[in-house]
């Protein structure tokens, strides 16, 4: 599941990545942080903003999974490409973590 959630993302089929994602979901399989990561990263690459706020939030408070720095670059790309400049400072601000050179 990982690989193709993340493949299709990277990729520009962000809608199917996500698709299958939904599909995982109801099959019961527990997503992990990479599984997330290939969301977020669809999400940013397509401009879905809403909806990887969504993931984002989904990943911490349903899914119990804590961000790593990969998780936090991918929303503050996410962001800052959709030119919310101050949530994405706001967001590095706010991180349980040192920011990193990529951040």
């Amino acid at each position: 599941w990982n690989a193709i959630i993340c493949g299709l993302g990277v990729h520009g089929h962000a809608v199917l990545s996500l698709t299958l994602f939904e599909a995982l979901e109801r099959t019961g399989i527990q997503p992990n942080s990479i599984t997330f990561l290939g969301v977020l990263t669809a999400c940013c690459h397509v401009g879905l903003v809403e909806a990887g706020e969504k993931y984002f939030e989904s990943m911490k408070n349903v899914y119990k999974i804590s961000p790593s720095i990969k998780h936090y670059g991918c929303m503050v790309d996410l962001l800052g490409r959709a030119g919310r400049l101050q949530e994405a400072e706001e967001m590095i601000r706010n991180m349980p973590m040192e920011a990193d050179v990529v951040i």
